[in-house]
C-alpha cells in the first residue's frame, strides 16, 4: 500500500496542478487527507494493513454488486426498447400490407416504419445506457443478448472469486483485528483515532459545499475558492503531501 500511496500521489498532483481550479484542488485536498488517515492508522496499529485488505475486498465487491446490477437494468432496458420496436413495426407493416389502403397511404405508412427506429434511438439516447450506442448499431435485443452471455457472466465469476477471498479472510482473521473492522466506514470516526478531526471538518465541510449539488451550493453566486481559501488548501495539501511521504518511508 505504501508504494501504491505514492504513486496515486504523484498522479493526482500531475493531473490537478497542469490547472488550478477549485473542483481540482478542493477534491484533491480531501484524497491527501483520507490517504494520511490510513497511513496514521497504520502508524497507530499495524493490524490495520489487514483491516485496509478488508476494506478492499468489500469496496471491490461492492463495484461489482453495481454492475452486475446495472447490467441487469441494462438488459431490462435494451429488451423494452426491442419489444417496442417490434410491435411499432408490426403494426406499420400491417397498415402497408392492407389492401384497403391506397398507394399515398402506404407511402406514408411506409416513412412512418422507417422513422421508428430513429424515434427508439432518440429516446435511448437520453435514457442513461451503457449499451445504447452499441444497440443502435447491432440492435437492441442483440445487445440484450451479448450483455446476458458475454458481460454478465465475466462480473459473476468475478463476484464468485471474491466472495470466497472474503470468506477466506474472515475465517483465518483473529477475533482482535475483526473487532478493528467497523460495520460501515466512516470516514470521521477514523480520523478521531488519529487526531485528524479538525483537518477532516474543515476539509468535508468545503466538500460539501462546492462538490453537492445542495440547496447552498445552487443557489449562491459563489462558485469558486476566494484567494485567500484556495492559498489556505495549497498549503494543506503541500503540507499533507510531506506528511504523507514521511508515513510512508516508515513502512520502508
Amino acid at each position: 500500500m505504501r508504494g501504491d500511496s505514492l504513486v496515486r500521489l504523484r498522479i493526482f498532483t500531475e493531473q490537478n496542478f497542469n490547472f488550478v481550479e477549485t473542483i481540482g484542488i478542493v477534491a484533491l485536498a480531501r484524497y491527501i487527507f483520507e490517504l494520511s488517515v490510513w497511513l496514521h492508522l497504520f502508524k497507530l496499529d499495524p493490524r490495520y494493513g489487514l483491516v485496509y485488505f478488508s476494506q478492499l475486498l468489500d469496496t471491490q465487491q461492492r463495484h461489482f454488486q453495481a454492475e452486475r446490477a446495472q447490467l441487469a437494468r441494462e438488459v431490462a432496458l435494451l429488451k423494452s426498447f426491442d419489444d417496442r420496436e417490434k410491435k411499432s413495426q408490426e403494426q406499420a407493416l400491417a397498415n402497408i400490407n392492407d389492401p384497403s389502403s391506397s398507394d399515398k397511404e402506404k407511402q406514408a405508412l411506409l416513412s412512418t416504419f422507417n422513422s421508428l427506429s430513429d424515434e427508439i434511438d432518440t429516446e435511448a439516447s437520453r435514457r442513461f445506457s451503457i449499451y445504447a450506442k452499441s444497440a443502435q448499431i447491432n440492435g437492441y435485443g442483440f445487445q440484450a443478448h451479448l450483455i446476458e452471455t458475454k458481460a454478465v457472466p465475466q462480473v459473476d465469476k468475478s463476484l464468485a472469486e471474491i466472495t470466497v477471498e472474503k470468506d477466506w479472510l474472515h475465517a483465518t482473521l483473529p477475533q482482535d483485528v475483526k473487532a478493528l473492522i467497523p460495520r460501515r466506514w466512516q470516514w470521521r470516526q477514523m480520523a478521531e483515532k488519529v487526531g485528524l478531526t479538525d483537518e477532516y471538518d474543515y476539509i468535508y465541510s468545503f466538500t460539501s459545499k462546492l462538490l453537492h449539488a445542495t440547496p447552498a451550493s445552487i443557489t449562491t453566486d459563489q462558485k469558486n475558492l476566494e484567494l485567500a481559501e484556495m492559498q489556505i488548501f495549497l498549503k494543506y495539501i503541500d503540507v499533507k503531501m510531506a506528511d504523507v511521504e514521511v508515513l510512508a518511508k516508515e513502512y520502508c
